[in-house]
């Protein structure tokens, strides 16, 4: 018995003693662990570092500007794209609005001054402008890097219009590239 309380306290003076050890070294293994960790990245740090992309249309606007954007991000040679989001490092999304509108609408009721049923001579206009949003941010945790919107210029006749959006388009990926690589001053 004497024997056996020998081996129980010195394999409890053992074990406290390597727990004592083993608490003085999590603390320099922490400092190593701050040393090796990255620090954060900005913004725009992470939008610099991506190099694949998604790109994903919203709205019920045609395919104008979501093609334009394609193409320019195809041309730009900057991203990769990819056809999931999961596989992305950053979602470019595209919404595009309808093309606007102009309702006129007027009333019939009875008038003030005679009691009869007239058409109102009060009419109203609603327009409503087109517009084209590009928005960029991270896949992983959906945090937006970048947003702008654009207005085409409204035309009458359809392919004035297409063109207008087109070049809203084009506008925006000129915003987008400028940001990602901002130009050489001379």
């Amino acid at each position: 018995m004497y024997r056996f309380l020998k081996v129980t306290l010195f394999v409890l003076l053992v074990t406290a003693f390597a727990a004592a050890i083993q608490q003085e070294q999590k603390p320099e293994q922490k400092q190593q662990e701050k040393k090796t960790a990255s620090p954060p990245m900005s913004t725009s740090a992470r939008l610099a570092a991506a190099k694949t992309a998604f790109l994903k249309k919203t709205g019920g606007g045609d395919n104008i500007a979501y093609d334009v954007v394609g193409s320019t991000l195809e041309g730009w040679g900057r991203f990769t794209l990819v056809n999931a989001s999961d596989k992305a490092d950053i979602v470019i999304e595209i919404f595009s609005s309808e093309e606007p509108q102009t309702s006129v609408s007027s009333s019939t009721g009875i008038s003030r001054q005679t009691g009869r049923m007239e058409q109102s001579t009060h009419s109203s206009r609603q327009i409503t402008t087109a517009e084209i949003k590009l928005t960029v941010y991270d896949a992983r945790s959906n945090v937006p890097f970048w947003s702008s919107i654009e207005h085409p210029k409204s035309a009458m006749k359809k392919k004035d219009r297409e063109n207008n959006e087109v070049e809203a388009a084009q506008r925006l990926m000129t915003k987008f590239h400028d940001q990602v690589e901002p130009p050489q001053k001379q």
